[in-house]
C-alpha cells in the first residue's frame, strides 16, 4: 500500500505536462474548453428567374390592300404581312433592332408553310382549328415551336397554347404571355405572322367594298441602290421610288418618284438635327425640337403648280435605335432603317409627301451612325 501511494505522488511530480492549478480555472476559462457547436447555415435558394413576359399586341389590318400587322412596342416585336399573290404572302419580322425576312406558302386547303430568316414552320388543320410546329433560329439558339391554334366565335379568333406561348387573339389584339427561356421573341413573332396571314386570307373585303376605301398601303424597302454613295426606297405596288446620291458631306441629290410625277432635287443636313429638302416647288424640312421631331413645309402634287400643306409631329417608337413613326389624321407611318410602312388617305396626303418625307428620313439615316448590337 505504501508502495502505491508513493508510486502515484512520483507520477505526479514527475509529469508537469499534466499539471495543472484548479484555482487558476475560472468560469470564463471553462467556457472557453467547452467544444464549439458549428451549425452550417442552410443556404439561401435563388430567386426563380421572372421568365413569363407579358404580351400585347395591337393588330391593324388593311383589307383593300391585303396586308396587316401586329406590335407590341413595349415587348419590341412586330410582324407584317401582305399578300404578293394569292395563297403567297410576304412577311417581314422584328425583335428588338433584328429584322427578319420570311414567306408563307399556302398549298392545298389548309396546309401553310413559313420560311425564311432561320425559320421553318408549318401549320395545317381543319374545322378553324389548326397545329403549328417546326424550329426558329436566333444568335446560334433553337427554339421548337409546337402550339395549337383553337378557333373561338370567329375566322380572326383563337386561343393559341403550347410549350412556352399562351396567347389570345382577335381581329385587333392579341394578348397572353410567353416564357423566355423556352419561347424566343423571334419565335413568337414568327407565330404572330402565321395569325396575322390567316386574317389577311380570311379578310378579303367584297368587291363592292373596294371602291369606298381611299386609303394607299405604303410598304417602302430602304437599301442601297446603284453606283457608289447611294441609297433608294421603293415601293413597286404604291409606284414610289426615291433615290439619294451623296455629293458631298451631309448633302445628297434626291430623285424622287410617285406615280407618274418626278421631281429632282437636294437634301441638305447641315444644321444639326435638322434636314431640308427643295424641290421644285417642295420645300420640307424635318427637325427636332426638344426629343420630338416636327415635318413642316409644302410639297408639289401630282397637278402642276399645286402644293401640299405639310405640318406632321413624328416620334420614337424603340427608344435608341432611331425608329419612328406617324400618326395623324389621314396619314400613319412606322419609320426605321430598312423601311418604311403603313397608308395613307391621298384626299389629304398625296404620295409625293410619302416620296418627300422618304427622302428626308433617307438623308438622316446616313447621316447617323448606326450602333452595334
Amino acid at each position: 500500500m505504501i508502495k502505491s501511494l508513493l508510486a502515484v505522488m512520483f507520477t505526479f511530480s514527475a509529469s508537469p505536462v499534466f499539471a495543472f492549478d484548479l484555482q487558476s480555472v475560472n468560469a470564463a476559462g471553462i467556457k472557453e474548453l467547452e467544444p464549439v457547436a458549428t451549425v452550417a447555415a442552410a443556404p439561401v435558394p435563388a430567386a426563380d428567374k421572372a421568365a413569363s413576359r407579358h404580351l400585347w399586341m395591337s393588330v391593324r389590318n388593311n383589307p383593300s390592300f391585303k396586308e396587316a400587322q401586329a406590335n407590341d412596342w413595349g415587348a419590341r416585336i412586330e410582324a407584317r404581312v401582305r399578300e404578293s399573290f394569292p395563297g403567297s404572302f410576304d412577311v417581314n419580322l422584328r425583335t428588338d433592332s433584328d429584322f427578319s425576312w420570311a414567306s408563307v406558302r399556302k398549298s392545298g386547303n389548309s396546309y401553310y408553310t413559313l420560311s425564311g430568316s432561320g425559320i421553318y414552320l408549318s401549320m395545317s388543320g381543319s374545322g378553324g382549328s389548326y397545329f403549328l410546329n417546326g424550329t426558329v433560329a436566333e444568335n446560334g439558339k433553337t427554339t421548337q415551336v409546337s402550339v395549337n391554334l383553337s378557333k373561338r366565335f370567329d375566322d380572326f379568333s383563337f386561343n393559341v397554347f403550347g410549350s412556352g406561348l399562351n396567347l389570345y387573339t382577335d381581329q385587333s389584339s392579341m394578348s397572353g404571355s410567353f416564357d423566355s427561356d423556352r419561347f424566343s421573341k423571334k419565335a413568337v413573332a414568327a407565330v404572330t405572322s402565321m395569325l396575322l396571314a390567316l386574317q389577311v386570307e380570311k379578310g378579303q373585303p367584297k368587291q363592292e367594298q373596294k371602291s369606298a376605301n381611299y386609303n394607299q398601303s405604303i410598304w417602302l424597302t430602304i437599301g442601297p441602290g446603284f453606283g457608289w454613295d447611294t441609297v433608294e426606297a421603293r415601293d413597286p405596288f404604291a409606284r414610289i421610288e426615291v433615290n439619294l446620291r451623296k455629293i458631298f458631306d451631309k448633302e445628297y441629290d434626291a430623285e424622287i418618284v410617285a406615280g407618274n410625277n418626278r421631281q429632282w432635287g437636294r437634301v441638305s443636313g447641315f444644321f444639326s438635327r435638322r434636314h431640308e429638302l427643295r424641290a421644285g416647288r417642295t420645300d420640307l424640312r424635318m427637325e427636332e425640337w426638344a426629343g420630338r421631331w416636327e415635318i413642316r413645309g409644302s410639297v408639289e402634287a401630282d397637278r402642276p403648280g399645286q402644293q401640299q400643306a405639310v405640318n406632321l409631329e413624328m416620334r420614337e417608337r424603340f427608344y435608341g435605335d432611331h425608329s419612328f413613326y406617324i400618326q395623324e389624321e389621314g396619314i400613319r407611318l412606322n419609320i426605321d432603317r430598312r423601311g418604311i410602312s403603313g397608308d395613307i388617305d391621298t384626299r389629304l396626303y398625296p404620295r409625293e409627301v410619302v416620296g418627300a418625307i422618304t427622302s428626308l428620313v433617307m438623308a438622316y439615316y446616313q447621316d447617323t451612325p448606326q450602333q452595334p448590337r
